[in-house]
C-alpha cells in the first residue's frame, strides 16, 4: 500500500510542500482580495467621476462598502475604509497580510514588488482619496503592482516547463522510496 504524497515536484530538486501550497494558497487569497478591492474602488470612482455632484464619490464609495461587507459610520470614509484603514478589509491590510504570508514562499523579487505598491499606499498624499481622480489612481496603481508581483510568482514557480506523467511518476516512486528507507 502505497502513502499518500504529501508534497510534489515542481522541478528537479524543488519540492512543492503542503506547508508551502498551504500559503501559496493564501498568499494568493490576499493578492486577489486586494486587486479585488482595489477594482470596486476603482470601479466606483469612475461611476462617481461619470455621476458627478459634491457627494458622487462618497456615495458610490459606500455602496461598494457595503456590498464587501464593510459597516461605516460616515459615507465620507469609504474611500479611506476601502484603501487604507478597515483592519480586516482594506487594500492595504491585504497586501500587509500576503506580505507576511509571502516570506515563508515568495522569492525576493516579490517581496520587493509587494513592498512597493505597500509603500505607493502608506505614502499618498492624504487628500488622494478625496477625488474620484485620486481614487481611480491610486487603485490603478495597486491593481498594478499586483499582477505584476503575481507575474513574479507565475515565473519563479510555475513558469517551467511542466512534467511528463512518467516524470511525475518516477519522482513520486522515488519519494515513497525514500520515505520507506526513514
Amino acid at each position: 500500500m502505497a502513502a499518500e504524497p504529501r508534497s510534489l515536484s515542481v522541478a528537479k530538486d524543488i519540492w512543492l510542500t503542503d506547508s508551502r501550497a498551504y500559503n501559496l494558497i493564501w498568499l494568493g487569497r490576499w493578492m486577489e482580495r486586494a486587486e479585488g478591492i482595489a477594482r470596486a474602488a476603482n470601479t466606483a470612482a469612475q461611476q462617481a467621476q461619470r455621476d458627478g455632484g459634491e457627494n458622487a464619490l462618497a456615495e458610490t464609495l459606500a455602496d461598494t462598502a457595503n456590498s464587501l461587507g464593510l459597516q461605516l459610520r460616515n459615507p465620507s470614509d469609504a474611500a479611506a475604509e476601502l484603501i487604507l484603514n478597515n483592519q480586516a478589509s482594506s487594500a492595504l491590510q491585504c497586501l500587509l497580510k500576503a506580505r507576511v504570508t509571502a516570506t515563508q514562499v515568495a522569492p525576493v523579487e516579490f517581496m520587493r514588488a509587494l513592498s512597493d505598491v505597500i509603500l505607493d499606499i502608506e505614502t499618498m498624499p492624504p487628500d488622494t482619496l478625496d477625488t474620484p481622480e485620486g481614487v481611480i489612481g491610486i487603485a490603478t496603481v495597486v491593481i498594478n503592482k499586483v499582477a505584476d508581483a503575481g507575474q513574479i510568482i507565475e515565473d519563479q514557480w510555475f513558469g517551467r516547463e511542466a512534467l511528463s506523467d512518467e516524470e511525475t511518476f518516477r519522482r513520486f516512486a522515488q519519494q515513497q522510496q525514500q520515505q520507506q528507507g526513514r
